[in-house]
Formats: structure tokens, sequence, C-alpha cells
């Protein structure tokens, strides 16, 4: 089942939403969001953690 994410639940006023086949694959693409749209260098271990957690079901 495909995977999503919306970006604005931990960035507030960001609409992106970030698909994926799996948590694995949102996760990378998140990543790269997080680095190209507001200057993340690194993702630290807690941020990823709620990134994990904000990745639901694609409807």
């Amino acid at each position: 089942m495909a995977k999503m994410m919306k970006c604005g639940d931990l960035m507030p006023g960001c609409n992106a939403v970030i698909e994926g086949k799996d948590d694995n694959e949102v996760m990378a693409k998140a990543s790269e969001h997080a680095k190209m749209k507001h200057g993340v260098k690194t993702v630290a271990p807690d941020m990823a953690a709620k990134v994990r957690a904000a990745i639901k079901e694609k409807k």
C-alpha cells in the first residue's frame, strides 16, 4: 500500500505532500525535500522519528 506524509504537519506553512511506495521511500523523498525547500543540511534523529511518525497510508 502506498504511503504519504504532509510536510505541513511538521513544517507549518508547507503544502508539500510526499508520497512513496513504502516508509523508506517517503523518508528518502522527505529528506531531499527538507534539504531543497527548507535548508536542512542533515536530518537529526529526533526529526527523523517525527517524520516517520507522520507517515500514513495513502487513501
